[in-house]
């Protein structure tokens, strides 16, 4: 599987549950879980920013730049339409040879050289899904009632099921 198709489906699960948490409760958007903690806002924002923080040196292209400072619910879901519009356009053969491209990337301070593959899954992949999960904890946290459903797709529960009653 390319690297661009790894974010595809997880990006449209947080757009569905960006929605969700919106209509809970709109002024969930500064929501952290701890005040040393990026806001939920920032917390979506980066996560959708390692995807294409992944994809573009892996595809040789210039990484765009979607995002914007202090996000609105509607600057969110359309960064994720751009981020999404913008991985679809990546073709296989721009992808050609990713596993050995020597990636320089910087983590918090910390220089880092990977190959394409390490870059992908030992530093991307983690960290999208990092920043992701916290958007769905700070929203748990806050009552939103997602399930782990929303959160991969996949999961399926009736309505008020909890593994502890």
């Amino acid at each position: 599987m390319l690297p661009n198709v790894l974010f595809i489906h997880p990006l449209r699960q947080l757009a569905l549950s960006l929605q969700k948490i919106q209509q809970h409760d709109a002024a969930l958007l500064d929501a952290a879980l701890t005040a040393e903690q990026f806001p939920l806002w920032q917390q979506a924002q980066t996560a959708i920013c390692f995807s294409l923080r992944a994809c573009s040196p892996l595809a040789d292209k210039e990484k765009p730049i979607f995002g914007k400072p202090k996000p609105s619910w509607a600057d969110l879901e359309q960064q994720i339409h751009l981020t999404i519009e913008f991985l679809q356009s990546l073709q296989p053969h721009d992808f050609v040879g990713w596993q050995q491209k020597r990636i320089e990337t910087k983590a918090g301070f910390a220089e880092l050289e990977l190959t394409g593959e390490q870059f992908l899954y030992l530093y991307a992949l983690p960290n999208f899904y990092f920043h992701y999960g916290m958007v769905y904890a700070i929203a748990r946290a806050q009552q939103v009632p997602l399930t782990k459903g929303d959160f991969d797709g996949w999961h399926q529960y009736p309505e008020g099921f909890s593994f502890l009653r």
